[in-house]
């Protein structure tokens, strides 16, 4: 039976944790339109075109987080009652971050165009020669991501102190560490207060700006991985494969900065490489972990059958006479 002690310390969560998570889901929507208007109000300000398509597009992308929210608080009302739960598109169970990756799938399509836009123009020049804040509220706009991310985790978490919120938050810290890298270097190539440096290439320049949107799209596969039943070895090569895609075109940037245009080496240097070598022997090791899990289990259970089976229960052609066994 439960103790006293138990049920204290069980009902704060029990009591709190409705609240919690619905108070980071109104962060969620606040931070979505807060960034969303900043950036429209940066275009429409600059560039009157085509402004009803960017409210539009905020509308669309608050409504389908709204729709994600609920689909996921049905899927958790349907995991409690204990009903079955269908597979995603990618044919995984489904669990407490249910369609989050698709969620923030549609962030990612709504935001990237309106950065692009902004920086690959004159708007920047513009926002830092007119509007108050300058490039500071611009920096601030665009960074609003990972305060955005952090109460996207939160909202779905259902135990505080689970294996999966650690999991959750490691992924963010890293994700979070990438998506401050990326954009040290893109102030460098396109929001330097004096301008771009002369070394500023157009190569350069589009390189670090895809890079910047692929840290954007990265938690679209680990918010995925969360939602799987089990962990496997295309999962950890997904993984691996995000970060070599982030960590060595920045490292290859940063080294052509440092050794042909004689810039100063930047300290994301060294995390470039940490993170690549830590990426690849976390790969190997888990990899063959997942691997040694598997062939042992197989073959105990196989042994463990064939022990419990005897050879009376077994029909001519080998089938086990499943009605004999539970009976025995």
């Amino acid at each position: 039976m439960t103790s006293s002690g138990e049920l204290a310390q069980s009902a704060p969560l029990l009591a709190h944790g409705p609240a919690r998570s619905l108070v980071y889901k109104a962060l969620c929507f606040v931070i979505l339109v807060l960034q969303g208007g900043v950036l429209d109000f940066y275009l429409i300000i600059f560039n009157d075109l085509y402004w009803c398509s960017w409210i539009a597009t905020d509308l669309v992308v608050v409504s389908g987080w709204g729709m994600f929210f609920m689909r996921n608080a049905r899927s958790k009302r349907e995991r409690a009652c204990g009903f079955h739960q269908k597979s995603s598109i990618f044919g995984c169970s489904l669990g407490e971050f249910t369609y989050a990756y698709l969620a923030w799938l549609i962030y990612v399509i709504a935001c990237t165009p309106k950065v692009v836009l902004i920086l690959e123009t004159s708007i920047a020049a513009q926002i830092a020669a007119q509007v108050p804040c300058g490039l500071t509220g611009l920096r601030a706009a665009v960074l609003l991501s990972a305060p955005l991310l952090f109460c996207l985790v939160n909202s779905l978490v259902e135990d505080p102190n689970g294996a999966t919120r650690h999991h959750a938050h490691s992924c963010f810290l890293s994700t979070c560490v990438d998506l401050l890298d990326g954009f040290a270097l893109l102030e460098l190539l396109l929001l330097a207060p004096d301008g771009p440096p002369a070394a500023a290439h157009a190569h350069l320049r589009y390189t670090v700006l895809s890079v910047f949107f692929v840290v954007l799209a990265v938690p679209v596969v680990w918010l995925h991985e969360l939602t799987a039943s089990e962990l496997r070895c295309r999962w950890l090569c997904a993984r691996f494969c995000t970060s070599l895609a982030v960590n060595a075109p920045l490292l290859a940037v940063r080294c052509l900065q440092v050794f042909v245009h004689e810039a100063p080496a930047s300290l994301f240097m060294f995390k470039n490489v940490f993170f690549l070598l830590c990426g690849l022997v976390e790969l190997v090791e888990q990899c063959v972990a997942v691997r040694g899990l598997r062939r042992p289990s197989g073959g105990r259970g196989a042994a463990h059958v064939s022990h419990c089976v005897s050879e009376n229960d077994m029909c001519p052609r080998g089938y086990v006479n499943t009605l004999a066994v539970s009976q025995s």
